[in-house]
Protein backbone atom coordinates (compact mmCIF):
# COMPACT_ATOMS: atom_id res chain seq x y z
CA UNK A 1 0.00 0.00 0.00
CA UNK A 2 3.00 2.34 0.99
CA UNK A 3 4.57 1.52 -2.27
CA UNK A 4 1.41 2.66 -4.48
CA UNK A 5 0.97 5.66 -2.36
CA UNK A 6 4.29 6.66 -3.31
CA UNK A 7 4.70 5.88 -6.42
CA UNK A 8 1.27 7.88 -6.91
CA UNK A 9 3.22 10.59 -5.25
CA UNK A 10 6.11 10.59 -7.85
CA UNK A 11 3.92 10.54 -10.73
CA UNK A 12 1.70 13.73 -9.79
CA UNK A 13 5.09 15.24 -8.52
CA UNK A 14 6.72 14.32 -12.01
CA UNK A 15 3.57 16.12 -13.97
CA UNK A 16 3.52 18.77 -11.83
CA UNK A 17 7.18 19.68 -12.04
CA UNK A 18 6.53 19.31 -16.07
CA UNK A 19 3.20 21.50 -16.26
CA UNK A 20 4.31 24.48 -13.94
CA UNK A 21 7.73 24.71 -15.83
CA UNK A 22 5.85 24.95 -19.03
CA UNK A 23 3.00 27.36 -17.64
CA UNK A 24 5.84 30.01 -16.88
CA UNK A 25 8.87 29.56 -18.90
CA UNK A 26 7.95 28.13 -22.27
CA UNK A 27 7.42 30.79 -25.44
CA UNK A 28 4.04 32.57 -25.49
CA UNK A 29 1.90 31.67 -28.79
CA UNK A 30 0.35 35.00 -30.55
CA UNK A 31 -3.10 33.61 -29.05
CA UNK A 32 -2.12 34.36 -26.01
CA UNK A 33 -1.53 37.70 -26.45
CA UNK A 34 -4.28 38.44 -28.19
CA UNK A 35 -6.78 37.20 -25.11
CA UNK A 36 -4.67 39.30 -22.47
CA UNK A 37 -5.48 42.05 -24.82
CA UNK A 38 -9.09 41.32 -25.04
CA UNK A 39 -9.55 41.08 -21.55
CA UNK A 40 -7.55 44.23 -20.95
CA UNK A 41 -9.77 46.53 -23.45
CA UNK A 42 -13.15 44.89 -21.27
CA UNK A 43 -11.08 46.08 -18.24
CA UNK A 44 -10.37 49.44 -19.43
CA UNK A 45 -14.55 49.62 -20.31
CA UNK A 46 -14.27 48.75 -24.01
CA UNK A 47 -16.97 46.92 -25.17
CA UNK A 48 -16.08 44.04 -27.94
CA UNK A 49 -17.28 43.88 -31.36
CA UNK A 50 -18.17 47.50 -30.81
CA UNK A 51 -15.09 49.33 -29.75
CA UNK A 52 -12.92 46.95 -30.73
CA UNK A 53 -12.43 43.70 -33.20
CA UNK A 54 -12.81 40.47 -31.82
CA UNK A 55 -14.01 37.17 -33.42
CA UNK A 56 -13.92 34.91 -30.20
CA UNK A 57 -16.78 34.47 -28.04
CA UNK A 58 -16.23 36.74 -25.26
CA UNK A 59 -16.79 34.64 -21.81
CA UNK A 60 -13.30 33.83 -21.14
CA UNK A 61 -11.93 37.76 -21.55
CA UNK A 62 -15.01 39.31 -19.81
CA UNK A 63 -14.37 36.68 -16.66
CA UNK A 64 -10.43 36.86 -16.29
CA UNK A 65 -10.29 40.87 -17.21
CA UNK A 66 -10.37 41.48 -13.09
CA UNK A 67 -6.54 39.87 -13.30
CA UNK A 68 -5.09 43.18 -14.47
CA UNK A 69 -6.28 44.94 -10.73
CA UNK A 70 -2.92 42.92 -10.20
CA UNK A 71 -1.47 45.45 -12.14
CA UNK A 72 -1.12 46.22 -16.15
CA UNK A 73 2.45 45.05 -16.83
CA UNK A 74 4.27 42.12 -18.75
CA UNK A 75 3.77 39.49 -15.84
CA UNK A 76 0.31 40.18 -16.33
CA UNK A 77 0.08 37.25 -18.50
CA UNK A 78 1.35 34.76 -15.92
CA UNK A 79 -2.14 34.92 -14.08
CA UNK A 80 -3.56 33.93 -17.32
CA UNK A 81 -1.52 30.96 -17.60
CA UNK A 82 -2.02 29.86 -13.87
CA UNK A 83 -5.64 30.47 -14.43
CA UNK A 84 -5.03 27.56 -17.22
CA UNK A 85 -2.78 25.63 -14.96
CA UNK A 86 -5.40 25.41 -12.56
CA UNK A 87 -8.14 24.47 -15.29
CA UNK A 88 -5.73 21.52 -16.05
CA UNK A 89 -4.91 20.36 -12.55
CA UNK A 90 -9.42 20.57 -12.32
CA UNK A 91 -9.61 18.32 -15.71
CA UNK A 92 -6.81 15.82 -13.89
CA UNK A 93 -8.81 15.99 -10.71
CA UNK A 94 -11.80 14.93 -12.12
CA UNK A 95 -10.82 12.37 -14.62
CA UNK A 96 -8.35 10.82 -11.82
CA UNK A 97 -11.46 10.74 -9.65
CA UNK A 98 -13.83 8.99 -12.04
CA UNK A 99 -11.49 6.71 -13.16
CA UNK A 100 -10.27 5.96 -9.60
CA UNK A 101 -14.29 5.29 -8.82
CA UNK A 102 -15.15 3.50 -12.21
CA UNK A 103 -12.19 1.59 -12.66
CA UNK A 104 -8.83 1.19 -10.35
CA UNK A 105 -6.07 3.21 -9.27
CA UNK A 106 -3.88 1.89 -11.77
CA UNK A 107 -5.89 2.82 -14.80
CA UNK A 108 -6.54 6.45 -13.75
CA UNK A 109 -2.66 7.01 -13.14
CA UNK A 110 -1.61 5.10 -16.58
CA UNK A 111 -4.48 7.26 -18.42
CA UNK A 112 -3.43 10.42 -16.93
CA UNK A 113 0.33 9.92 -17.90
CA UNK A 114 -0.55 8.92 -21.44
CA UNK A 115 -2.82 12.54 -21.25
CA UNK A 116 -0.23 14.56 -19.57
CA UNK A 117 2.71 13.88 -21.78
CA UNK A 118 0.98 14.82 -25.11
CA UNK A 119 3.27 17.27 -26.31
CA UNK A 120 -0.21 19.10 -28.42
CA UNK A 121 -2.36 18.80 -24.95
CA UNK A 122 0.64 20.04 -22.51
CA UNK A 123 1.50 22.85 -24.86
CA UNK A 124 -2.44 24.34 -25.42
CA UNK A 125 -3.34 23.30 -22.02
CA UNK A 126 -0.87 25.60 -20.19
CA UNK A 127 -1.20 28.36 -22.32
CA UNK A 128 -3.43 31.89 -21.63
CA UNK A 129 -6.05 30.57 -24.14
CA UNK A 130 -10.20 30.26 -23.36
CA UNK A 131 -9.86 26.66 -24.32
CA UNK A 132 -8.33 25.53 -20.95
CA UNK A 133 -11.50 26.77 -18.84
CA UNK A 134 -13.65 25.00 -21.96
CA UNK A 135 -12.47 21.62 -20.70
CA UNK A 136 -13.28 21.79 -17.32
CA UNK A 137 -17.19 22.02 -18.58
CA UNK A 138 -16.32 19.38 -21.14
CA UNK A 139 -14.33 16.94 -18.94
CA UNK A 140 -17.45 17.39 -15.93
CA UNK A 141 -20.12 16.74 -18.89
CA UNK A 142 -18.45 13.49 -19.72
CA UNK A 143 -18.10 12.82 -15.94
CA UNK A 144 -21.95 13.46 -15.68
CA UNK A 145 -23.04 12.31 -18.52
CA UNK A 146 -21.35 8.49 -18.02
CA UNK A 147 -21.60 8.73 -14.32
CA UNK A 148 -23.42 5.17 -12.58
CA UNK A 149 -26.07 6.96 -10.92
CA UNK A 150 -28.57 9.39 -13.27
CA UNK A 151 -31.33 11.33 -12.80
CA UNK A 152 -33.23 14.60 -14.78
CA UNK A 153 -31.89 16.88 -13.00
CA UNK A 154 -28.40 15.82 -13.62
CA UNK A 155 -29.10 15.64 -17.20
CA UNK A 156 -30.09 18.81 -16.78
CA UNK A 157 -27.12 20.24 -15.22
CA UNK A 158 -25.09 18.23 -17.98
CA UNK A 159 -26.40 20.25 -20.41
CA UNK A 160 -25.66 23.19 -18.37
CA UNK A 161 -21.60 22.27 -18.40
CA UNK A 162 -21.53 21.45 -21.74
CA UNK A 163 -23.38 25.33 -22.63
CA UNK A 164 -20.67 26.89 -20.84
CA UNK A 165 -18.23 24.81 -22.70
CA UNK A 166 -19.36 26.45 -25.91
CA UNK A 167 -19.47 30.09 -23.96
CA UNK A 168 -15.76 29.54 -24.04
CA UNK A 169 -15.17 28.37 -27.42
CA UNK A 170 -17.53 27.89 -30.26
CA UNK A 171 -15.62 25.52 -31.78
CA UNK A 172 -16.90 23.28 -29.34
CA UNK A 173 -20.23 22.94 -29.94
CA UNK A 174 -19.00 19.69 -32.73
CA UNK A 175 -17.78 18.14 -29.15
CA UNK A 176 -21.62 19.46 -27.50
CA UNK A 177 -23.28 17.20 -30.59
CA UNK A 178 -20.96 14.24 -29.47
CA UNK A 179 -22.07 14.74 -26.41
CA UNK A 180 -25.75 15.47 -26.95
CA UNK A 181 -26.31 11.86 -28.93
CA UNK A 182 -24.40 9.98 -26.13
CA UNK A 183 -27.20 11.33 -23.85
CA UNK A 184 -29.98 10.82 -26.23
CA UNK A 185 -28.98 6.87 -26.89
CA UNK A 186 -27.73 6.46 -23.37
CA UNK A 187 -30.60 7.91 -21.62
CA UNK A 188 -33.86 8.27 -23.82
CA UNK A 189 -35.87 11.17 -25.35
CA UNK A 190 -36.54 13.10 -22.41
CA UNK A 191 -33.21 13.30 -20.59
CA UNK A 192 -32.16 14.22 -24.11
CA UNK A 193 -34.68 17.00 -23.86
CA UNK A 194 -33.36 17.87 -20.63
CA UNK A 195 -29.63 18.22 -22.29
CA UNK A 196 -30.39 20.31 -24.97
CA UNK A 197 -32.62 22.73 -22.20
CA UNK A 198 -29.86 22.61 -20.10
CA UNK A 199 -27.27 23.76 -22.87
CA UNK A 200 -29.71 26.60 -23.73
CA UNK A 201 -29.16 27.93 -19.99
CA UNK A 202 -25.89 27.49 -19.87
CA UNK A 203 -25.40 29.89 -22.86
CA UNK A 204 -28.12 31.92 -21.42
CA UNK A 205 -25.05 34.38 -19.63
CA UNK A 206 -23.88 34.92 -22.89
CA UNK A 207 -27.28 35.87 -24.67
CA UNK A 208 -27.99 37.89 -21.54
CA UNK A 209 -24.86 40.06 -21.48
CA UNK A 210 -25.48 40.61 -25.45
CA UNK A 211 -28.62 41.77 -25.57
CA UNK A 212 -27.98 44.15 -22.45
CA UNK A 213 -25.27 45.64 -24.75
CA UNK A 214 -27.19 45.93 -27.78
CA UNK A 215 -24.10 43.83 -29.49
CA UNK A 216 -26.77 41.28 -31.03
CA UNK A 217 -25.75 42.17 -34.65
CA UNK A 218 -21.92 42.81 -34.51
CA UNK A 219 -21.72 39.28 -32.55
CA UNK A 220 -23.24 37.61 -35.29
CA UNK A 221 -21.00 39.37 -37.84
CA UNK A 222 -18.10 38.85 -36.07
CA UNK A 223 -18.29 35.70 -34.60
CA UNK A 224 -20.83 33.46 -36.59
CA UNK A 225 -21.22 35.27 -40.28
CA UNK A 226 -17.02 35.63 -40.44
CA UNK A 227 -16.37 32.75 -38.94
CA UNK A 228 -18.59 30.40 -41.06
CA UNK A 229 -16.84 32.03 -44.13
CA UNK A 230 -13.23 31.77 -43.18
CA UNK A 231 -11.93 32.22 -46.20
CA UNK A 232 -7.88 30.77 -45.30
CA UNK A 233 -8.53 26.90 -44.34
CA UNK A 234 -5.82 24.11 -44.31
CA UNK A 235 -5.90 20.54 -44.02
CA UNK A 236 -6.23 18.72 -40.43
CA UNK A 237 -3.58 15.95 -42.07
CA UNK A 238 -0.55 17.33 -40.09
CA UNK A 239 -1.56 17.84 -36.77
CA UNK A 240 -2.86 14.64 -37.13
CA UNK A 241 -0.01 13.23 -37.63
CA UNK A 242 1.47 14.74 -35.04
CA UNK A 243 -1.49 12.97 -32.68
CA UNK A 244 -0.98 10.00 -34.25
CA UNK A 245 3.04 10.01 -33.66
CA UNK A 246 2.61 11.68 -30.21
CA UNK A 247 -0.68 10.10 -28.86
CA UNK A 248 -1.12 7.05 -31.39
CA UNK A 249 -1.37 4.36 -27.85
CA UNK A 250 -3.74 6.38 -26.43
CA UNK A 251 -6.15 6.96 -29.87
CA UNK A 252 -5.12 2.87 -30.19
CA UNK A 253 -6.44 1.92 -26.47
CA UNK A 254 -9.62 4.72 -27.49
CA UNK A 255 -10.67 2.55 -30.46
CA UNK A 256 -9.80 -0.75 -28.15
CA UNK A 257 -11.96 0.15 -25.08
CA UNK A 258 -14.77 0.60 -27.77
CA UNK A 259 -14.91 -3.30 -27.92
CA UNK A 260 -14.10 -4.24 -24.38
CA UNK A 261 -15.91 -6.53 -22.16
CA UNK A 262 -17.57 -3.30 -20.90
CA UNK A 263 -19.80 -2.50 -23.65
CA UNK A 264 -22.86 -0.83 -22.21
CA UNK A 265 -20.98 2.68 -23.08
CA UNK A 266 -19.64 1.74 -26.16
CA UNK A 267 -21.91 3.16 -28.57
CA UNK A 268 -21.99 6.51 -26.53
CA UNK A 269 -18.44 6.23 -26.33
CA UNK A 270 -17.86 6.43 -30.27
CA UNK A 271 -20.54 9.26 -30.00
CA UNK A 272 -18.33 11.07 -27.79
CA UNK A 273 -14.95 10.15 -30.09
CA UNK A 274 -16.98 11.52 -33.27
CA UNK A 275 -18.31 14.37 -31.92
CA UNK A 276 -14.45 15.64 -30.41
CA UNK A 277 -13.01 14.50 -33.58
CA UNK A 278 -15.73 16.49 -35.87
CA UNK A 279 -14.00 19.44 -34.11
CA UNK A 280 -10.82 18.80 -36.20
CA UNK A 281 -12.56 17.85 -39.27
CA UNK A 282 -14.96 20.53 -39.63
CA UNK A 283 -13.41 24.10 -38.35
CA UNK A 284 -11.63 26.18 -41.17
CA UNK A 285 -7.93 26.02 -39.18
CA UNK A 286 -7.67 23.00 -36.64
CA UNK A 287 -4.53 24.31 -34.58
CA UNK A 288 -3.52 22.50 -31.96
CA UNK A 289 -6.50 23.53 -29.43
CA UNK A 290 -8.47 22.04 -31.22
CA UNK A 291 -7.67 18.34 -30.45
CA UNK A 292 -8.12 19.13 -27.02
CA UNK A 293 -11.72 17.58 -26.56
CA UNK A 294 -10.88 14.11 -29.12
CA UNK A 295 -7.16 13.46 -26.36
CA UNK A 296 -9.49 13.86 -23.49
CA UNK A 297 -12.12 11.94 -24.84
CA UNK A 298 -9.62 9.24 -25.69
CA UNK A 299 -8.27 9.08 -22.28
CA UNK A 300 -12.27 8.57 -21.49
CA UNK A 301 -12.88 6.11 -24.02
CA UNK A 302 -9.32 4.30 -23.36
CA UNK A 303 -10.02 3.54 -19.56
CA UNK A 304 -11.80 -0.07 -19.73
CA UNK A 305 -9.06 -1.46 -22.33
CA UNK A 306 -6.53 -0.48 -20.01
CA UNK A 307 -8.34 -2.07 -16.97
CA UNK A 308 -8.81 -5.17 -18.78
CA UNK A 309 -5.29 -5.21 -19.97
CA UNK A 310 -3.79 -4.90 -17.00
CA UNK A 311 -5.77 -7.58 -15.11
CA UNK A 312 -4.66 -10.34 -17.32
CA UNK A 313 -1.95 -9.78 -15.24
CA UNK A 314 -2.26 -11.08 -11.77
CA UNK A 315 1.33 -10.26 -10.13
CA UNK A 316 1.31 -6.97 -8.83
CA UNK A 317 5.12 -6.26 -9.25
CA UNK A 318 4.84 -7.53 -13.02
CA UNK A 319 2.10 -5.39 -13.31
CA UNK A 320 3.37 -2.40 -12.46
CA UNK A 321 6.69 -3.04 -14.10
CA UNK A 322 4.33 -3.81 -17.81
CA UNK A 323 2.76 -0.39 -17.02
CA UNK A 324 6.60 1.18 -16.78
CA UNK A 325 7.81 -0.43 -20.05
CA UNK A 326 4.23 0.12 -21.99
CA UNK A 327 4.33 3.91 -21.04
CA UNK A 328 8.07 4.21 -22.15
CA UNK A 329 7.31 2.73 -24.99
CA UNK A 330 3.74 5.08 -25.34
CA UNK A 331 5.80 8.47 -25.22
CA UNK A 332 8.90 7.74 -26.90
CA UNK A 333 8.13 10.61 -29.42
CA UNK A 334 6.74 13.04 -26.91
CA UNK A 335 9.72 13.51 -25.07
CA UNK A 336 12.16 14.56 -27.36
CA UNK A 337 9.67 17.03 -28.62
CA UNK A 338 8.93 18.31 -25.12
CA UNK A 339 13.05 18.15 -24.56
CA UNK A 340 12.97 20.23 -28.14
CA UNK A 341 9.98 22.78 -26.59
CA UNK A 342 11.96 23.44 -23.18
CA UNK A 343 14.86 25.40 -25.06
CA UNK A 344 11.86 27.91 -26.47
CA UNK A 345 11.81 29.94 -23.61
CA UNK A 346 9.52 33.47 -22.92
CA UNK A 347 12.42 35.73 -21.50
CA UNK A 348 13.71 37.22 -25.16
CA UNK A 349 9.69 38.79 -25.35
CA UNK A 350 9.62 39.81 -21.97
CA UNK A 351 12.93 41.67 -22.30
CA UNK A 352 11.48 43.61 -25.35
CA UNK A 353 8.40 44.34 -23.27
CA UNK A 354 9.91 45.67 -20.62
CA UNK A 355 12.05 47.59 -23.77
CA UNK A 356 9.08 49.28 -25.05
CA UNK A 357 7.94 50.09 -21.85
CA UNK A 358 11.23 52.17 -20.80
CA UNK A 359 11.62 53.84 -24.56
CA UNK A 360 7.37 55.19 -24.28
CA UNK A 361 5.88 53.96 -21.87
CA UNK A 362 2.28 54.86 -21.54
CA UNK A 363 1.44 55.24 -25.36
CA UNK A 364 -0.50 53.37 -27.35
CA UNK A 365 1.30 51.14 -29.65
CA UNK A 366 0.82 49.25 -33.16
CA UNK A 367 1.85 45.78 -34.00
CA UNK A 368 0.28 42.74 -35.53
CA UNK A 369 0.37 40.51 -32.51
CA UNK A 370 -1.28 42.40 -29.59
CA UNK A 371 2.67 42.11 -28.01
CA UNK A 372 1.97 44.90 -25.48
CA UNK A 373 -1.16 42.89 -24.65
CA UNK A 374 -1.08 45.63 -21.15
CA UNK A 375 -1.52 48.99 -23.02
CA UNK A 376 -3.79 50.30 -25.86
CA UNK A 377 -3.63 49.57 -29.56
CA UNK A 378 -4.03 52.19 -31.92
CA UNK A 379 -7.24 51.58 -34.21
CA UNK A 380 -9.91 49.23 -34.39
CA UNK A 381 -8.22 45.91 -35.02
CA UNK A 382 -6.33 45.43 -31.67
CA UNK A 383 -4.29 42.38 -33.83
CA UNK A 384 -3.55 40.92 -37.25
CA UNK A 385 -2.64 37.81 -39.72
CA UNK A 386 -2.92 37.07 -42.71
CA UNK A 387 -6.01 34.77 -41.80
CA UNK A 388 -7.99 37.64 -41.06
CA UNK A 389 -6.16 40.01 -43.87
CA UNK A 390 -7.96 37.62 -46.30
CA UNK A 391 -11.64 38.45 -45.02
CA UNK A 392 -11.01 42.50 -45.13
CA UNK A 393 -10.97 45.23 -48.06
CA UNK A 394 -7.16 46.13 -48.62
CA UNK A 395 -7.23 49.57 -49.40
CA UNK A 396 -10.47 50.22 -46.46
CA UNK A 397 -7.88 48.68 -43.86
CA UNK A 398 -5.10 50.24 -45.06
CA UNK A 399 -6.82 53.58 -44.92
CA UNK A 400 -7.89 53.03 -41.43
CA UNK A 401 -4.61 51.95 -40.16
CA UNK A 402 -3.01 55.20 -41.14
CA UNK A 403 -5.72 57.69 -40.01
CA UNK A 404 -5.74 55.83 -36.49
CA UNK A 405 -1.39 55.93 -36.54
CA UNK A 406 -2.03 59.79 -37.42
CA UNK A 407 -4.72 60.46 -35.39
CA UNK A 408 -2.30 58.65 -32.40
CA UNK A 409 0.77 61.01 -33.03
CA UNK A 410 2.74 57.96 -34.28
CA UNK A 411 3.01 55.38 -31.86
CA UNK A 412 5.77 53.14 -31.41
CA UNK A 413 5.38 50.48 -34.26
CA UNK A 414 6.64 46.71 -33.71
CA UNK A 415 7.40 45.66 -36.68
CA UNK A 416 6.92 41.83 -36.15
CA UNK A 417 5.96 39.44 -39.02
CA UNK A 418 2.48 40.00 -38.39
CA UNK A 419 3.42 44.08 -39.62
CA UNK A 420 5.34 42.66 -42.69
CA UNK A 421 2.80 40.64 -43.65
CA UNK A 422 0.31 43.49 -44.24
CA UNK A 423 -0.83 45.25 -47.05
CA UNK A 424 1.94 47.34 -49.06
CA UNK A 425 0.32 50.84 -48.34
CA UNK A 426 1.09 50.28 -44.76
CA UNK A 427 4.73 49.09 -45.27
CA UNK A 428 5.34 52.47 -46.83
CA UNK A 429 3.69 54.47 -44.40
CA UNK A 430 5.80 53.28 -41.83
CA UNK A 431 8.93 53.22 -43.99
CA UNK A 432 8.29 56.76 -45.21
CA UNK A 433 7.18 58.27 -41.46
CA UNK A 434 9.12 55.93 -39.05
CA UNK A 435 12.90 54.90 -38.22
CA UNK A 436 14.01 51.82 -36.75
CA UNK A 437 15.14 52.25 -33.19
CA UNK A 438 16.72 49.27 -31.96
CA UNK A 439 16.12 45.39 -33.87
CA UNK A 440 11.99 45.87 -35.23
CA UNK A 441 10.80 48.36 -32.70
CA UNK A 442 10.42 51.60 -34.56
CA UNK A 443 9.79 55.43 -33.78
CA UNK A 444 8.91 58.03 -35.67
CA UNK A 445 11.52 59.90 -37.82
CA UNK A 446 12.60 61.09 -41.06
CA UNK A 447 15.28 59.26 -43.40
CA UNK A 448 16.77 62.06 -46.03
CA UNK A 449 19.27 60.81 -48.53
CA UNK A 450 22.76 63.44 -48.87
CA UNK A 451 21.65 63.31 -52.38
CA UNK A 452 19.03 65.65 -51.98
CA UNK A 453 21.73 68.01 -50.00
CA UNK A 454 22.79 69.02 -53.96
CA UNK A 455 21.56 72.64 -52.92
CA UNK A 456 22.71 73.10 -49.93
CA UNK A 457 19.66 72.33 -47.90
CA UNK A 458 16.43 70.12 -47.74
CA UNK A 459 13.47 70.62 -46.05
CA UNK A 460 11.84 67.49 -43.76
CA UNK A 461 8.58 67.18 -42.42
CA UNK A 462 8.74 65.84 -38.50
CA UNK A 463 5.04 64.59 -38.41
CA UNK A 464 4.23 63.98 -34.45
CA UNK A 465 6.15 66.80 -32.10
CA UNK A 466 8.88 65.49 -29.09
CA UNK A 467 12.28 64.57 -29.12
CA UNK A 468 14.58 62.68 -31.86
CA UNK A 469 17.62 61.70 -32.46
CA UNK A 470 19.72 62.98 -35.50
CA UNK A 471 22.42 60.17 -36.83
CA UNK A 472 24.50 60.49 -40.05
CA UNK A 473 27.52 60.22 -41.43
CA UNK A 474 30.02 62.24 -43.48
CA UNK A 475 30.85 66.28 -42.61
CA UNK A 476 28.59 68.47 -40.35
CA UNK A 477 24.80 69.07 -40.58
CA UNK A 478 23.18 71.98 -39.57
CA UNK A 479 19.02 71.70 -38.18
CA UNK A 480 16.89 74.59 -38.31
CA UNK A 481 20.59 76.81 -38.90
CA UNK A 482 21.83 75.01 -35.73
CA UNK A 483 25.11 72.58 -36.32
CA UNK A 484 24.57 69.14 -35.14
CA UNK A 485 26.82 66.24 -34.11
CA UNK A 486 25.54 62.96 -35.07
CA UNK A 487 24.09 61.29 -32.21
CA UNK A 488 22.10 64.26 -30.80
CA UNK A 489 19.10 64.49 -29.31
CA UNK A 490 16.78 67.85 -30.29
CA UNK A 491 13.37 68.21 -29.46
CA UNK A 492 11.79 69.39 -32.66
CA UNK A 493 8.37 70.83 -33.51
CA UNK A 494 5.35 69.48 -35.91
CA UNK A 495 5.88 70.76 -39.08
CA UNK A 496 8.28 71.91 -41.85
CA UNK A 497 11.98 71.65 -40.62
CA UNK A 498 15.48 72.33 -43.02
Amino acid sequence: MKIRLHFEVFVWLIIATVWLYFSFFHGFDDDEFQHCHNAYLIWKGLVPYRDFFEHHLPLYHILLSPLFIFGEQPSTIFLFRLASLISSSIVFLLIYRYMKENYDVLTAIFSLVLLAFVPMYLLKMTEARPESIAMIFFTATIVSVFSIKSDKEKDFFSGVLSGLMVCFSLKYVFAWSGLCAAVFLQKGRKNGILFIAGSLAGISPLLIYLLIRGLAPEFIQSTLIMNVKWKYKFSPSGYLYEAFTTAGFLIACAIAGLFSRERKNSIPNLFLLSGSFLVIICIPVPYRQSYLPFLISCTFCAAPFIKDFFNLIQNKTLKFIVAIILFLCATSNCFPIIKKEVSQTNLADLKKMEKIDNISPDTPFFDGRAFMFYRMHTGYFGFMHHELLEMLNSDDYSNHVIEEITENEFPVVIYDYRVKQMPPKIQDFIQNNYCIFEDDIYLPGVKIDRAQFSEGKADFTIMVTGWYRITFSGSMLSVDGLSVKSGTLQFLEKGSHF
